[in-house]
């Protein structure tokens, strides 16, 4: 890495460090030069704006976010495993490791509320892609029905179970947690098996 990437880099993680302790609205680009020992102007020279600053910090937590995943499920073995890991494992992640997404959704100015859905749009392909590989799994263990169509499905448990519609807006982290936890369970059994009872 050269000099210039590791300062872009540095910027990014302190960034990272500063939105999360006091979120996107109440972070100015002072108190980020402030602790990374530089002059505002540095960071305009990386960054031109705090907006695009702080998109470029959720857009490279979403891309390790999002490689952690993948190296989880590639570690599973089984379909049902893997669903059930990649229903309740991006929820608890944005929860607990990514709050500076969540707070984007309500914070970030209009004028950057396209630029953000943008980006939005390119990490929930990249996670339907990965859910759809799953999905096509089961098709081939002979778990899931082959009249399943397989894309459709998970657009359906994109938007309803992991906030795939932006008018989801989550302010209650905690008990959003509270509530994945308490219906997981359930949620997998109605996914996998129905309601009917069998046999």
């Amino acid at each position: 890495m050269n000099q210039a990437k590791d300062k872009r880099q540095m910027i990014l993680d302190i960034a990272a460090r500063i939105f999360s302790r006091y979120g996107y609205g109440k972070t100015s680009l002072d108190d980020i030069a402030t602790e990374a020992k530089i002059a505002k102007g540095t960071i305009y020279y990386y960054f031109p704006s705090k907006e695009e600053l702080f998109i470029n910090v959720v857009s490279e937590q979403a891309r390790t976010f999002i490689s952690e995943i993948q190296s989880k499920l590639d570690e599973i073995k089984g379909f049902e495993e893997k669903l059930s890991f990649f229903m309740q494992a991006p929820i608890t992640y944005i929860c607990n490791e990514m709050p500076i997404w969540l707070d984007g959704l309500k914070s970030i100015p209009f004028n950057y509320k396209e630029h953000f859905e943008q980006y939005r749009t390119l990490n929930r392909y990249k996670m339907l892609n990965i859910l759809t590989g799953i999905i096509k799994e089961g098709i081939a263990e002979g778990m899931v029905s082959d009249r399943i169509m397989a894309e459709r499905l998970c657009e359906v448990l994109n938007d309803w179970f992991l906030l795939g519609d932006l008018s989801v807006m989550v302010v209650d982290f905690e008990g959003l947690l509270q509530r994945i936890e308490r219906d997981h369970d359930l949620i997998m059994h109605l996914i996998l098996y129905g309601i009917v009872k069998r046999g």
